[in-house]
């Protein structure tokens, strides 16, 4: 692995489906000559389950990212379109971005936790059959009477 060139990255780019990103519930394989122990493809994955559990979690409450980021006080680097562009893979998440939406879900935190801890559990360094949990939706309590 060559990194004169810098670690700046496409993440969905590190990825063989790139229309998968964010969307499905389980790791994408990597797009092909990328190595699988890459530190690239490792942070593009993290950042596909992140994106993943931001849209479950919004899902949830049935809010688009757009409106869900109206509702917050402004901050820099949380514009709806660079979100966007995030969700999609299109530029890379922060750990600012982690920490906004952990702060406001977080369950994403756990995942996240669960998921780096697989890392170290794991034979290779990404394990693909990591299935990340959804976040439990609310559940109705019955009247007072």
């Amino acid at each position: 692995m060559a990194y004169r060139a810098g670690m700046a990255f496409e993440p969905r780019t590190m990825v063989a489906q790139r229309g998968a990103f964010g969307k499905v519930s389980r790791s994408i394989e990597p797009a092909e000559g990328v190595d699988p122990a890459d530190p690239r493809y490792r942070a593009a994955i993290l950042q596909h389950f992140l994106a993943r559990w931001i849209r479950d979690a919004l899902g949830i409450r049935g809010v688009t990212p757009a409106e869900f980021l109206a509702s917050v006080p402004d901050a820099p680097g949380l514009s709806v379109d660079r979100q966007r562009r995030v969700l999609r893979g299109e530029t890379t998440a922060t750990y600012t971005d982690l920490a906004f939406w952990a702060g406001h879900f977080p369950f994403i935190a756990r995942q996240m936790s669960a998921y780096l801890a697989s890392w170290a559990d794991a034979d290779s360094p990404q394990k693909p059959d990591f299935a990340p949990q959804a976040p439990a939706r609310a559940q109705a309590r019955p009247p007072l009477r």
